[in-house]
Formats: structure tokens, sequence, C-alpha cells
């Protein structure tokens, strides 16, 4: 992988690569404020509803697996198949649109891993930085999700407005193979295994935050509308509170990065996700909801950022690691769909909330645990090893 990190990335390849991060971030999200429209429109259960952002995640799932086999041809492949799925969703009928989600599912996960590691191995001296920044753009594209349906709501053309973001997705590819621009190629890995102790700690920690992002950003639509105080943009309302929240968030940790430690910026972002999560909880008005809602982004904000740049080396140490990144779809289809189960089996969005807040608690649970195994790591004032080599997670 030395190549890639070493080789010089085009201005105007980072660009588009920029560009179709930002729209991988609305088209991740798109679900959450189209949920209550399709719920109405298809008569869904929640459960159902659930299976829908599931079908989405299961694709991610299967894409991130091979993500980082070749990072060129994940690009090449993820692009057309975000705009695909995006395109045939937004006229399929109901029972066609689970398998629509899955295909440009499989498309967010090779191209969003590879846009991460392409990024990561670039820019390896101020690596924390530079993935706030691009995950900053993906807030950017994720706010733009409920604006867009609540705007296309109105004017009576949400399909119309999700086909649209699939032809944004097919332009920025036709970009890439006709203007001659092409991600680096990618040189054999220093190591062969798919298997380490730290990669299985961050598996499993990307599988815990994007199953709590997830849930939290796909279920506050609908929470917000079973409470006080409802009007028509509640929905949308919520939801974009929520990814304006995270955006900014995104944006104040780049700062911080200059001035604060990264440890000291991951723990305060833990605790304000689980206040956050806990407002949620006893909340009874939809206001509260939007409440709950800000801080849980705020507190969110840095955490995956910050995950995946103290998994950098250990992803690009080992060529077969896109199960990490397959481990966080698998997260975002399973947590959300517990959640939808949840509210279906006790009938209650409150109660199902608990499931996120669990996760949440079980990422923080975790983070102790490495630092009572690494004594060194609270001297040193790192919770992870920063440039570990391979063999030595």
């Amino acid at each position: 992988m030395a190549g890639l990190a070493n080789a010089r990335l085009s201005s105007r390849l980072l660009g588009v690569l920029y560009l179709e991060f930002a729209l991988t971030g609305a088209a991740t999200t798109l679900l959450g404020p189209l949920i209550p429209l399709w719920i109405k429109r298809c008569s869904l259960s929640d459960a159902n509803a659930g299976l829908l952002v599931a079908a989405q995640f299961a694709g991610g799932f299967v894409g991130s697996l091979f993500a980082n086999h070749n990072l060129r041809t994940s690009i090449f492949l993820g692009m057309p198949l975000i705009a695909l799925g995006l395109g045939a969703f937004a006229f399929a009928s109901c029972p066609l649109s689970y398998l629509c989600t899955a295909c440009y599912g499989v498309g967010l996960g090779l191209t969003m891993a590879a846009i991460n590691l392409i990024v990561a191995s670039g820019h390896s001296g101020r690596r924390a930085y530079s993935l706030t920044l691009l995950n900053f753009l993906w807030g950017a594209g994720a706010l733009v999700s409920p604006v867009l349906v609540e705007w296309a709501r109105r004017h009576q053309i949400v399909s119309w407005s999700v086909l649209g973001l699939g032809l944004v997705s097919f332009i920025l590819w036709l970009i890439i193979i006709f203007g001659g621009f092409s991600p680096p190629a990618q040189e054999t890995h220093a190591g062969s295994n798919w298997y380490s102790p730290a990669l299985l700690l961050f598996g499993i920690l990307f599988f815990l935050y994007v199953g709590v992002e997830t849930s939290m950003g796909d279920w506050t639509a609908l929470y917000a509308t079973r409470m006080q105080h409802v009007n028509d943009s509640i929905a949308a309302s919520s939801v974009g509170c929520f990814w304006l929240a995270l955006l900014a968030g995104r944006l104040m940790n780049a700062a911080l990065l200059r001035r604060v430690p990264e440890p000291v910026i991951y723990w305060l972002s833990l605790a304000l996700a689980l206040g956050g999560i806990s407002i949620y909880l006893f909340s009874h008005s939809s206001l509260q909801v939007l409440f709950g809602a800000a801080v849980t982004a705020l507190g969110l904000a840095p955490i995956f950022p910050l995950m995946l740049s103290f998994a950098s080396d250990s992803l690009l140490a080992h060529r077969h690691s896109g199960w990490v990144f397959a481990s966080a779809s698998l997260g975002g289809a399973l947590v959300p769909w517990l959640t939808g189960q949840a509210s279906a089996s006790f009938g209650s969005l409150r109660v199902a909330f608990l499931v996120p807040a669990s996760a949440a608690a079980l990422i923080v649970a975790l983070s102790l645990v490495r630092l009572k195994r690494s004594p060194r790591s609270i001297m040193n004032f790192s919770l992870f090893p920063l440039h570990a080599k391979p063999g030595q997670e």
C-alpha cells in the first residue's frame, strides 16, 4: 500500500471523489425522511420499514467486504451501482423497493470504504483532520437528504428527486471515466491475514457505531411524529436537525483537532452522545426530540472519523480487512432492524431506542477495556496505537 500512500492524487480527482462522498451521505440517509412516506404508501409496519433499512445496509455489507481488495475497481463499480439503485428505487413497486435499496447499498459499501482509505493513505500525517473533513462532506450530503425530501413532498415530486440523486452519481462516474481521472493503483499489502486483535476490536466498534448513528437518524422522524406538538414538517425537521448537528459537530471537531488531543475529543463525544440518547428516552414532545437529536448528533459527530483514523494503519496493512468496513454496514442493517422489531413487539419506539442506547454503552465499555489492557495508553494519552506496524496490533 506504500505506493498508494505516496502517490499524489490530482486535485481534480479528489474534487470528484469528495463530491461523490457527499452524495453517499445523502443516499445513505435518504430512507430516514422517506420512511414515514413509504409507510403510508406501502402500508408498512415498523418492522417492515426496518427491513427496508436493513436491505440497504445488507447491500453495504457485501460491498464493503470486497472494497479493500482493489480500491480503483471499487470506485469504478460502486458509483454506477448507486446510480442504478437510486434510479430504480424512485419508481419501483413496494416489493421491489427492497431489492433497489440493496443494489445502491452495495454501491455505497464499495464507494465509501474505498474513498475513506484513499484519503487516509494519502494524508497519514494529518489523518484524523483529513478524515474529519471528508466525513464533514458526508454529513453535508446527509443534511441535503431531509431538505430534498421535504421540498419534493411539498411539490409532489419525491420520485423524481430520488432519480435526480442517482443521475448525479452517474454523471460523476462519467466524469471519472471520460475525464482521464483514475484512482491510484493499489499495491500488495504488507500483510495478507484477514484477522488481528486490532482488526477485531475495530470491527466491533464500527458495527456498534454505525448501528447507533443509523438507528438514531432513521427512526427519529417517525418518533417525532408520534409526539405532541406535531405538524406536517416535523418528520423532516427532526431528522434534518440530527444531520445538521452532526455536520456542525464534525466542522467543530476539525478545528478542535488542532488544539485538543484526539482521545479527549473521543471520550467527551461519547459522554455527550449518551446524554443525547437519554433525552430521547425521556422525551414527551416533538421539541424535546429535536433537542435530543441535536445533542446526540453533536456527540456522535467526531467518533467515526477518530475510530477510522485509529484503525487506518491496521486496515491498510491487511489486504483482506474489508470485513471491518463490512461489519459497519452489518451494524447499520441489524441495529435499526432490531429497533424496529422492538418497537413492533412492545408497541413503543421509546422502548425501542434502548437498542441503540445499549450499543452506545457497549462502545464505552469496549474502549474502557482497551485502556485497562494497555496501561501505557493512559500515560501516552492515546486510546489506540496510531501507527502500529503489521503484526504489532
